[in-house]
């Protein structure tokens, strides 16, 4: 029985100490970042010990949105990123970046892209989200990812929207600061109009963000809120996939708790996968916080 934590990993190969904390977490996910990649056949290899050890069924999850948030640039073609793609001004380019990229991914043995990015690009938004944003409109984010999907699905690689519903708006960076958006319900639900888009065209699963939307719920993060990860995006926008939480290391949600409290609000609210990808310690914690 998986649990449900996303974790990293330190290197190149699985050492001893790993395969025990894997043996006793037993994480539903692994997360691949640059230290996990010397070259591809490498990688293909390490990707096949770690379903060796904890099976088929492990999510194999990698970021690969395009631009500057691409991990394994020397053997993956070229992805631009999202504000540059969306100057093609064309869903087929997006469509066709997207399938080349996830072929490659597909041959490494990724199951899971965490991508596209849904978010609106604001006038108030964080310098560091800007390029990683398809644009200003909703309707042609929407547009712009549901290409980026259908391209992934094609290659057979699963993909995530995020990081609902919309970091758009927050001037802060959430890796480093608590963030808090002030819009109201039906600014907030214009601005989330390309993840209903991502969920009608079959996305495989969302990420939720760490700020706080005090329309939505006035006392916490969107990460440990019910209101809106079950009654918002599960029961409203009727989402059935797989709701994962964004990694519960960023500087928003650990300068106010634990990580044993963190993990516990997040499944409480409903997140089915909690993320936690930096700290070996952190991840032990947090799998005996769950067990007790």
């Amino acid at each position: 029985m998986k649990s449900p934590f996303f974790i990293d990993l330190p290197g190149t190969e699985l050492s001893d100490d790993d395969e025990k904390r894997l043996n006793q977490i037993q994480p539903g996910g692994i997360i691949l970042f640059e230290r996990n990649c010397s070259s591809k056949k490498q990688l293909q290899e390490f990707i096949t010990s770690l379903k060796d050890l904890l099976g088929n069924d492990l999510i194999i999850a990698v970021d690969h949105e395009g631009g500057r948030v691409v991990r394994f640039s020397e053997i993956l073609p070229e992805l631009p990123s999202a504000n540059s793609l969306a100057k093609l001004n064309d869903a087929s380019k997006v469509f066709e970046y997207a399938r080349e990229s996830g072929q490659v991914l597909k041959g490494l043995g990724i199951t899971l892209n965490l991508a596209p990015l849904a978010d609106v690009a604001c006038p108030t938004t964080n310098l560091l989200l800007i390029d990683r944003c398809f644009g200003s409109d909703p309707e042609f984010v929407g547009d712009m990812c549901v290409a980026f999907i259908e391209g992934m699905h094609t290659a057979g690689v699963q993909c995530t929207a995020k990081h609902f519903p919309g970091l758009g708006p927050a001037g802060d960076d959430t890796h480093k600061l608590e963030t808090l958006i002030t819009l109201d319900q039906d600014e907030l639900e214009k601005l989330w109009q390309p993840f209903v888009k991502a969920i009608k065209t079959g996305v495989d699963a969302v990420m939720i963000g760490h700020a706080a939307y005090r329309a939505l719920d006035m006392v916490k993060p969107a990460t440990f809120s019910e209101r809106i990860i079950t009654f918002i995006l599960r029961k409203r926008l009727d989402f059935n996939g797989l709701i994962i939480s964004d990694d519960l290391e960023m500087g928003a949600i650990a300068t106010n708790y634990s990580i044993e409290e963190a993990v516990k609000n997040c499944l409480s609210a409903g997140c089915d996968l909690v993320t936690i990808c930096k700290n070996i310690e952190h991840q032990e914690r947090a799998h005996k916080a769950i067990k007790m």
